[in-house]
This record gives structure tokens, C-alpha cells and sequence, in this order.
């Protein structure tokens, strides 16, 4: 397989050097440099049913004081609170082991929350504080600690899940006895109500629609505890993925639909979802710690809830850490208060400050430890393609139409010096170049299958002047000599956000680069993150960062190719006026739909191969850099794992499984906890 894709790539790009307007010395593709090696340190890979299991045990524990609580009678036994088989998650792989009780974790985050009223789409803050409120039918985070002999999606709320012989419906069993933090039951009704109630209803702004899972799934409850998904394509394999947050995360059904307006007449959809507002705590979640206090602008207080539903193997019902804080901030204080050790936990994920972080962390007195997980984290070059959507005049079409030239996108790929863009934002071992497409550092990401291109400035000149473009008023950049933009500068509006200096940092690299070879980039920062400008279809060129979709494809094969009038971000149509495809892009949607429908892991690694190489062969995204990050935490805490990555399956913070982290007794007092003592709707 290998041998006959990279042989096709070659094949094909030497019969466009053959062709007209073509020199001899055209560059074409090469392999991909190989990246340095990580300081990662020793990454341990471990079996999925060794990583957590769900099962019963003989005996529970719970921390003292909560037993104080029980024995006053304000709370059930730890046994009556807990599923009939919690999950178990298995101490003895973990770094250092059985925890104890008590302690603090301190976030920062430059979030607020909207509301408690995720089923309905609204967020709970981020850094760290969403995660902690929902918890999904399945849980992709930690996957990336698996071992190869079997990766798929860990339980959550869903335990043990079963595919029909012919493919279209898979039935999930839920948690059996399992409690929300009000010590109310979860059951398939809470699943059912996000469902029929939120996710189908047209008039709530969920996280996802009916069609998510493909046009037509339908979802039914069998009993209290069984919930069966029928899909329209068998195997449906991506949708399992999809079951895992931020899509598939159900409220609380007995809070909830009482304040939906089908159940209340005087209830809106405007009021149902604004109804749990940011102060009214505390909430109510399946998550590890419960909100009970909230300043707004100022701090949130989450305590251990009593009904969590996850233990260790020697029965302590988890967490171990009785308090989780989050100072209301910026996103910039989440790093400098955790490398001045007020706060413990930071992702360091802009390169232009990694040197920073080294150099601290290596300090004898350093509060904190660097965790370097792989290259997941990347940014690329967009070039706008639709002719559909947005840039309806002459002008705007015709930079589109340059755009859909693989001989143009060629020259702006070419155009680039990876290496030089990376080891200017961080010298040393960080960064890489990025070919786009599949993550270099995904699990099934092939090498011997891509179409590098690489830097060759006069490789992009040779591929320009056979477009017709020339500098016919000798200022050093070049002009167009047909169509409605003919004798003007080729200018190219380079949109990008100020928000994270790394982006500012590749913008000007792009901006000198594409100058040397005659293309005028002309910068338009933003002053937030991209998504206005991504959404707005007005632009030419965009520089982005990568998210999960390319370092782990199968959770969003929407991303790879317009599989729907709206994706992907550089080739969008309207409801109206699907995409123009190409044809490369005919054959990418024939690709991902055979992803979607193939159990095989093997073959669907093979698919995924002959996926990146028409993607790379026609540069439909123009890779810029892969960087590594790394966790900064406090060194109070246990049980982080080395080489955690900040960006995977999930974000760090469901990654790391923080409800597993501990702190030792003689430590914990260096942080004082501001509720000690309290449980959710509890006193002391």
C-alpha cells in the first residue's frame, strides 16, 4: 500500500512538470523531514481494560469527613450512592498509585460561564470547567494512553456498548443505579429528553442536530438503563466518537424539562435556555466536583460531589481532591499565575513562550513541572475556495477561481520556509513542518502516503509566471494580465487573530515569505479568535490553528472533505448553492464516507492513507507548522502522567483524568481551601 501511493504521487506530479509553462527543474514533492525527538520522557501505553473497568467491589471508602456527614444522617452510605457497578479505574497503571483525600487544584481560565444549561449549547466557562460539569455516553480523552491492541472509546455514562449484525444500530447500556450530584437517578430518560427535546428540536441551540450522526439516525429507550441508536449507514464507526464531549453530554431531565417550553406554557426557548444562570448554584452534574460558589468575574468553587460514579480499584470513590477552584482571568494570566505558582495548572500551547517555560521549569525552586505531550497542535494556510459562498463581485471571484488552481496553491506552498517559521518562534526540538491534512504524529498518520512540497522559491516563480502573472510595473510584486483584476498588484488579504502572539508570529513569516516570490499578503488581524472571520466566507487567506480533527481524523472526517454544504471552512457553500467540487474533491468525499462505514481498524488505516494522499497531492490545506505543547502543573499533584498531550482526543483536562490526581497530606495545607467541609446542597 505504501510503495503504490507514494509511487501514484510522484507519477502524477511528474506529468504536470511535463506540461506547458513548466521548467524542467520544477521541484516536486519530497519526504517529509523527520522530526527531532520529544522530551517527552517515558510515555507508558497501557491496555484498555487495564486503564478502568466497570464492574462491583466488595467494599467502598469515602474521605472521613464525608462519613461524618452519612453518620449525621444527611447523606446515604458511600455504597447507596454509587451505580451497581461504578467504573473502576485502575490505580496501579498510574504513576504514583492510590491517592488520599483532600487538597486543592487551582485553575485559571480566560472563560465565563454562560449558563448550566449544556443541553441547550451553553458552555460552562472552558479551562477546565466545562469539562467538569459534563460528562457524555462515551469518554475519548485519556484514548490517547492506550495501547494499539485496542483503541476505542472508554465508558462514561454508557458502560459496554454492541453493534447489530447488520451494522445500523448499536445499543448502549447506561450506568445502572447511577445518581446526578442531587442524589436524583440518571436513567435513559435524561438521554431520551437531550434528544427528542433539545437535539431534534429545531428552536434549541444544542451542540449538535439530528443529522450529526447522519441524516435519519434515530434514537429509541428500551429500558431505564438501554438506550439504541439505528443509523442510516451501517457501522457507522465516526458516530461512536461523536458520542463523546462536548456532543452527547446529557442534563439532568428533572431539572430541565420542567422549564422547556413544550412542558411549560409559560416558559420560552429564550428563557429555557438562559435558565440556569451562572449564579444559580450549585448545579447539577454527573461530573467529578459540583459547582457551590460563583463570582462573577471573579472566581467559581466546585467541591467533590458525593454521587461521582467512578472509584479506584481499592473502592475509594474518587476524586481525591476535595476542591477545584478557577480565578475568572485571561487566558494570558493562566500562564503567568501558573509559573508564579499561583495557580497549578496551565496548557502551555503558544510556542513563542515555550522558552519561557523551560527556563522556569529549570529553576531549582520552580514551582511547577513540564509535561511535553507530542506535536498535536498545529497551524495552516487556508486559501479560500468557494465560489458559492460570500464574494459575489468579479474581483472577489476571480482571486476565488486562483484560489481552486493547484499550480497556485502550489506556489504558496512552495513559497515556504517550514523550518525557518518554526525555529523562529522557538529554537530547539518544538516545532515541525506541517504538510496538512493528517497530524505527522497521529496514529494513522503514513508517511510513505503524503505529497510534501517542499520550500522552493523558484519552483513558486516558475508555477506563478505559467498562471500568467507577471510584474509589469517592476515594484517587486506581481500583477494580473487578464480578467477583471488585470494590471493590479496581486494582493491577498491574510486574515489571522491577534489573540495568540504565536499567529502573529507566522503571519509575518507568511507575509516575507509569499513577498519574495512576488505575492503581496496584506495582514488583517483580528482581535478574537477566528471563528467570526471563518464564518463570514469574506476572506481570501487565513491562517488557523489545527484542532482535534486532524491529529485524531475520526472524530470529524467532516473536516477532510465537503461532505456538506458547510464544511470544509475553506470551502463552504449556502443551503442554497452547495459547493463547485473539483474533481480531487469528489473523489475525498467518496474516501470519507468509505471511513465512516468501515469496522476494520486496518483497512480504515489504509483508507485513511489513500484520504491524506489526494489531500496533500492537491494541497487543499496548506500546512504551515506541527508544535508540541505541555502541561505546566503545580508539584503538589501525583498521578500526571509523562507525556500527556495537551491536545488529542480532548483537551489536557479530560486527558490527564484529574479526578485521579492527589495530593500528599503534608502538602495539601499550601493551598487552603475556600469551602472546606461542604458538600453540593449540603452544610456542614
Amino acid at each position: 500500500m505504501k510503495s503504490v501511493l507514494k509511487s501514484a504521487c510522484c507519477l502524477a506530479v511528474l506529468t504536470l512538470a511535463a506540461g506547458p509553462g513548466f521548467a524542467d527543474n520544477l521541484v516536486g514533492p519530497t519526504t517529509l523531514p523527520a522530526a527531532p525527538p520529544l522530551p517527552t520522557g517515558d510515555v507508558q501505553k497501557v491496555d484498555y481494560d487495564e486503564l478502568m473497568s466497570v464492574k462491583a467491589l466488595d467494599h467502598y471508602s469515602e474521605p472521613d469527613w464525608v462519613t461524618k456527614l452519612v453518620e449525621a444522617g444527611k447523606l446515604p452510605p458511600v455504597q447507596d450512592r454509587l451505580p451497581t457497578k461504578p467504573i473502576v479505574m485502575n490505580m496501579d497503571v498510574a504513576p504514583d498509585g492510590v491517592g488520599v483525600y483532600g487538597g486543592v487544584l487551582r485553575h485559571v481560565t480566560g472563560g465565563r460561564p454562560e449558563g448550566w444549561n449544556w443541553d441547550a449549547g451553553q458552555h460552562q466557562g472552558w479551562g477546565g470547567l466545562t469539562m467538569t460539569a459534563q460528562e457524555c455516553l462515551v469518554s475519548t480523552g485519556p484514548m490517547w494512553e492506550l495501547s494499539d491492541k485496542k483503541i476505542e472509546p472508554l465508558p462514561d455514562l454508557a458502560t459496554s456498548w454492541e453493534w447489530s449484525k447488520d451494522g445500523h444500530q448499536l445499543t448502549m447500556h447506561l450506568l445502572e443505579g447511577a445518581k446526578w450530584s442531587d442524589g436524583q437517578p440518571f436513567s435513559a430518560d435524561d438521554v431520551m429528553f437531550y434528544w427528542n427535546d433539545n437535539v431534534l428540536d429545531p428552536q434549541v441551540p444544542a451542540r449538535i442536530t439530528g443529522d450529526t450522526l447522519g441524516k435519519g439516525t434515530t434514537l429509541e429507550k428500551v429500558d431505564a438503563n438501554t438506550i439504541r441508536f439505528t443509523f442510516p449507514q451501517a457501522f457507522a464507526v465516526a458516530n461512536l466518537y461523536k458520542l463523546a464531549y462536548l456532543n452527547f453530554c446529557p442534563g439532568p431531565e428533572h431539572i430541565l424539562k420542567p422549564l422547556h417550553p413544550k412542558y411549560n406554557a409559560d416558559a420560552t426557548y429564550d428563557s429555557y435556555v438562559k435558565a440556569l444562570k451562572p449564579e444559580q448554584v450549585p448545579w447539577v452534574t454527573m461530573g467529578p466536583w459540583v459547582v457551590t460558589q460563583y463570582s462573577p468575574d471573579q472566581y467559581v468553587v466546585a467541591r467533590r460531589n458525593p454521587y461521582y460514579f467512578k472509584v479506584d480499584n481499592k473502592g475509594n470513590q474518587l476524586p481525591y481532591l476535595d476542591e477545584v477552584q478557577w480565578r475568572l482571568s485571561t487566558w494570558e494570566d493562566r500562564d503567568v499565575q501558573t509559573l508564579a505558582g499561583n495557580a497549578d495548572w496551565t496548557n502551555m500551547e503558544n510556542p513563542s513562550i515555550y522558552l519561557q517555560g523551560v527556563r522556569g521549569a529549570q529553576d531549582k525552586n520552580s514551582p511547577n513541572k513540564l509535561y511535553w505531550g507530542p506535536r498535536s497542535l498545529n497551524w495552516r494556510l487556508e486559501a479560500n475556495m468557494s465560489k458559492t459562498c460570500g464574494a459575489q463581485d468579479a474581483d472577489g471571484q476571480a482571486i476565488r477561481d486562483l484560489n481552486r488552481k493547484l499550480d497556485f496553491r502550489r506556489a504558496l506552498t512552495q513559497a515556504l520556509d517550514r523550518q525557518a517559521m518554526g525555529q523562529a518562534l522557538v529554537r530547539g526540538p518544538f516545532t515541525a513542518p506541517y504538510p496538512g491534512g493528517i497530524n505527522p504524529e497521529s496514529g494513522v498518520f503514513n508517511t510513505d502516503a503524503i505529497a510534501y512540497y517542499p520550500y522552493s522559491p523558484e519552483t513558486s516563480k516558475t508555477l506563478l509566471a505559467g498562471l500568467g502573472f507577471k510584474d509589469t510595473d517592476g515594484d517587486g510584486i506581481l500583477n494580473w494580465t487578464s480578467g477583471p483584476l488585470a494590471g493590479q498588484n496581486l494582493d491577498l488579504d491574510l486574515h489571522f487573530t491577534s489573540q495568540r502572539t504565536t499567529d502573529v508570529a507566522l503571519a509575518d513569516s507568511v507575509v516575507a515569505m509569499l513577498h519574495e516570490v512576488g505575492i503581496r499578503a496584506v495582514p488583517k488581524p483580528a482581535p478574537t479568535l477566528m471563528d467570526p472571520v471563518r464564518d463570514s466566507c469574506e476572506w481570501s487567506l487565513m491562517i488557523d490553528r489545527g484542532d482535534r480533527s486532524y491529529q485524531v481524523p475520526i472524530t470529524n472526517l467532516d473536516t477532510f472533505a465537503p461532505v456538506t454544504y458547510n464544511v470544509p471552512v475553506w470551502h463552504r457553500g449556502t443551503p442554497d448553492r452547495p459547493q463547485e467540487l473539483l474533481p480531487f474533491e469528489k473523489k475525498l468525499v467518496e474516501l470519507v464516507d468509505a471511513i465512516r462505514a468501515e469496522p476494520d481498524s486496518q483497512k480504515r488505516t489504509e483508507l485513511f492513507s489513500e484520504l491524506d494522499h489526494v489531500f496533500t497531492e492537491n494541497v487543499y490545506q496548506i500546512g504551515l507548522i506541527d508544535a508540541s505543547s505541555a502541561m505546566i502543573v503545580n508539584n503538589r499533584f501525583k498521578n500526571v502522567v509523562p507525556g500527556t498531550p495537551v491536545l488529542a482526543y480532548q483537551f489536557a483536562e479530560k486527558g490527564a483524568m484529574r479526578e485521579r490526581f492527589w495530593i500528599p497530606k503534608a502538602e495539601q495545607s499550601a493551598v487552603p481551601e475556600l469551602q472546606p467541609g461542604v458538600l453540593p446542597g449540603i452544610s456542614k
